[in-house]
């Protein structure tokens, strides 16, 4: 065995695991922990007859892992260390140490909850914090809580918050092994050197290569977001082929050879360089490594659970993160990391938890088979967000894995045991129920796996990679240089697990009703052919280029596509008839009379129309006898149009204003009466108690206008409240001449009253409303109505201003009286001969 950093503290945590079954480790990068830890533990005299599960969050680490520790024991991976992954299994019944990804922990748990055969299960780099990590450590809790006392479970990383963790495990013991196995020194870019932008580092990256080439030693591994900047770079290097150094890429859609091969010690007398995504971040030691070239960024899918859609996003690592890249060059010499910022740059300390962003159906559906429906009965770092178990578990009800209570039904049982996302689960049983398991499996790796067109390449269209997956099981010739061929077959490998009979042909027109079944509420209908847009079934907005093959046709099934809210963009889906539609999801639409507001006619209108989800397959105009629901459609479109749609006249509005002025100076009359609110804003919130029941057996605005709304809003007051408002905001007021003249309240401020001037001589005082506590503002007019004064000192006025006025009025209206002294004079309404 390797003297290593771990090897100090081994007697410690063997001694303290015969006497606790939860234990926390904390080990820094290359101490030894994800190998030598596990063989330490083999005579363990807890273990007996039982095995030793290690989780690893990627499957190369699994099976590099696997490899490392077997090499060790002098053995062939499958004896006495073996390993699981999805699709994959190399054990034996010789197998003590069974390592594994963490969906198969899962698999295993929900098989047998207690784990018999099973003495200590290990969570690897568990501060990566997996959505898989998560929930498989909260199910081993309730397992050793309920069923397996006995069970032990080892919690491990280089840079956990271990503080938490311990609380998580009823403050378990923790145990660190310091130091690791060689100093890394830290390099950061200087302060005069800006921090080079996501697109600029494999220029960046590849002008660093050739200062450091010359001048340090060893292999070098360099940390890219994603698998376009590897192959930018990868591209430089092999324009400039320098001599005795070749580079390897390593991200995860590569084929197990491509990774084997970053992964070993170069020829004698080579140099290598590894370009890779934080897939080398953790639990893998690259041979001969001394410097690492970090990036400091990564790509997280995120899902919106708004949308119902992942969106890649381009993020900064965190501290943890940092490190374990760092310790990468570590290993097994001294080392040095370049830091592509500057060092001053703030980092978080721990990285997300996926639980917190991801989609969360898969995980529901494994806690519904579970028994539980509700997560806060199991033990998490960290709950779950409410709103992406509401949309997980809607989606698990909409495919018939769920009942509406949440409960597992026998549909979701079956589709648990596929092991693949519900959606593709739900496809797969469909699929068989038709006769197309063959096509629903090919669909399946293309959808979980990396695209098998290049990232030049530009075609939405599900059914040409189908054709071409099956032609290449066919061992028909595929032309093409967008197609990655050697990933295609690796595909098809993990196609035949899921179904291994093949038809004589493949029924590509089936393609999009499977996408269908898997993609119920991303089937899209045109809404222009001119822009490309379509609508989903879930009521979202999409969009497709001018330049796809699948552009103009009526109805997609999406299966792929950006996290935008409003005009997503289409990446991968396949084309299907309204008459596919109609025929294998016919339990999803939904046929019932539907009343809408035709704006052009303004009127309430019935149509029958058949529906999946958003989407409306047909519909025809009906006539309706549902006169509850007409009177609410009607009542939404007024709500709409606003007030005016309504036919106000003189006397309703008045009423309506008379009550909003007494509210407004409800501090000057101290009236011992509420009034109600007849404002615009309350109005129509409130439409549903004062209009609605008026409308009965009206369906339209023309039929409104015989709609009383003086006697509707009057209705809303008391007899009591009426006579008060009269007494305190009449409607009209007597003046000096016997006429009563209408008081405009439209000024809450300040009402008018227009009257005819020679109407108020004999008058002094300026008449008011509210007890005398507001003048009127009076508007003296002539006698054709046009004014000639403002005012609301009307005894001013007449000293001041009349004898001016008076003038004007003698020579433009003769035949009417203009008296010297208006006070003493006779207010009349009538010319001088009628009086």
């Amino acid at each position: 065995m390797l003297n290593l950093p771990i090897t100090e503290i081994l007697p410690k945590l063997k001694k303290t695991l015969i006497s606790q079954n939860r234990l926390v480790l904390q080990a820094p990068p290359g101490a030894g922990k994800t190998t030598a830890l596990p063989l330490a533990l083999l005579n363990a005299p807890w273990l007996q007859d039982k095995k030793i599960i290690m989780l690893e969050p990627r499957r190369l680490a699994v099976r590099s892992s696997a490899q490392r520790m077997a090499e060790l024991l002098g053995e062939k991976v499958g004896e006495t260390i073996g390993y699981q992954i999805k699709m994959e299994s190399v054990q034996s019944s010789k197998t003590k140490i069974l390592i594994v990804t963490e969906g198969i922990l899962t698999r295993k748990l929900q098989t047998d909850p207690s784990l018999e055969d099973v003495a200590l299960v290990i969570f690897d780099e568990f501060h990566e914090r997996s959505i898989h990590a998560d929930l498989s450590l909260a199910l081993c809790l309730e397992t050793q809580a309920i069923l397996r006392e006995d069970l032990k479970l080892l919690v491990m990383s280089a840079t956990l918050n271990t503080s938490a963790i311990s609380v998580l495990l009823d403050d378990a013991p923790i145990i660190q092994s310091e130091g690791q196995c060689y100093r890394v020194e830290d390099v950061y870019l200087e302060a005069k050197v800006p921090q080079p932008a996501k697109k600029e580092l494999p220029v960046f990256i590849y002008n660093l290569l050739q200062k450091l080439l010359k001048e340090e030693e060893g292999n070098i591994l360099i940390f890219l977001p994603g698998t376009a900047e590897i192959k930018r770079l990868e591209d430089k290097l092999k324009e400039t082929n320098i001599k005795d150094v070749y580079a390897s890429a390593l991200y995860g859609t590569l084929s197990k050879e491509e990774q084997d091969k970053a992964i070993r010690a170069p020829e004698p007398g080579k140099r290598k360089i590894v370009i890779a995504t934080n897939i080398a971040q953790t639990s893998l030691t690259i041979e001969g490594i001394t410097i690492v070239i970090d990036s400091g960024l990564q790509n997280l899918s995120v899902f919106d659970s708004r949308s119902g859609m992942n969106r890649l996003e381009t993020v900064f690592i965190s501290q943890d993160s940092a490190t374990q890249r760092s310790g990468r060059a570590g290993r097994l010499s001294e080392g040095k990391a370049y830091h592509l910022w500057h060092k001053g740059k703030m980092l978080l300390k721990h990285d997300k938890p996926e639980i917190l962003s991801a989609d969360l159906t898969q995980m529901c559906l494994e806690l519904s088979l579970w028994g539980n429906e509700d997560v806060k009965e199991l033990r998490w770092m960290d709950l779950p967000p409410e709103h992406a178990l509401d949309h997980a578990n809607a989606l698990l009800v909409r495919l018939g894995a769920l009942t509406d209570e949440r409960k597992i039904t026998k549909h979701g049982k079956k589709m648990s045991s596929f092991g693949l996302h519900p959606r593709l689960a739900h496809m797969m049983i469909r699929a068989k129920e038709i006769g197309h398991a063959y096509e629903a499996s090919l669909l399946s790796v293309l959808i979980s796996e990396k695209d098998i067109y290049t990232s030049s390449y530009r075609s939405s269209d599900m059914r040409e990679r189908v054709s071409i997956l099956d032609d290449i099981s066919r061992e028909k010739p595929v032309y093409g240089t967008h197609i990655d061929s050697r990933h295609a077959k690796s595909l098809l490998t993990s196609a035949k697990r899921l179904e291994a009979k093949r038809p004589d042909a493949v029924d590509l027109e089936i393609v999009g009703v499977l996408l269908a079944f898997a993609y119920p509420d991303r089937i899209s209908q045109m809404r222009s052919e001119q822009s490309g847009s379509y609508l989903l079934a879930n009521g979202k907005g999409a969009c497709l280029s001018k330049e796809d093959e699948l552009y103009g046709r009526d109805y997609l099934a999406v299966s792929d596509l950006d996290g935008r809210s409003e005009s997503a963009a289409i990446y991968k889906a396949a084309s299907l008839s309204k008459v596919q539609i109609e025929r294998y999801l016919k339990e999803q639409i939904e046929e019932k009379e539907e009343l809408y507001w035709n704006s052009a006619s303004q009127r309430v209108e019935a149509r029958k129309r058949s529906r999946l989800g958003a989407l409306i397959l047909q519909e025809a105009q009906v006539n309706t006898s549902n006169q509850e629901e007409t009177s609410l459609v009607l009542m939404e479109a007024v709500k709409t149009l606003g007030l005016d749609a309504l036919p106000w006249n003189k006397n309703s509005l008045s009423l309506k204003q008379r009550v909003e002025f007494v509210r407004t100076h409800k501090e000057l009359h101290a009236s011992t009466f509420s009034f109600p609110d007849f404002g615009d804003a309350h109005l129509l919130a409130t439409m549903q108690e004062w209009l609605l029941p008026y409308l009965e057996g009206k369906n339209s605005l023309k039929a409104c206008e015989s709609l009383d709304l003086y006697a509707i809003l009057a209705n809303q007051m008391s007899w009591e409240q009426m006579q008060e408002l009269d007494l305190l905001a009449p409607s009209k007021i007597k003046v000096a001449s016997g006429s009563s003249v209408l008081i405009d309240y439209q000024d809450m401020n300040r009402p008018v009253l227009a009257v005819r001037l020679q109407e108020m001589f004999g008058t002094r005082e300026t008449p008011s409303v509210l007890r005398g506590r507001v003048k009127l503002m009076l508007h003296l007019l002539s006698p054709a109505h046009r004014p000639m004064q403002v005012t609301q000192d009307l005894e001013s006025f007449w000293k001041t201003t009349y004898a001016e006025v008076k003038k004007e009025l003698r020579g433009k209206y003769k035949r009417h009286y203009w008296p010297d002294d208006p006070l003493s004079a006779q207010a009349t309404s009538k010319t001088k001969k009628n009086m």
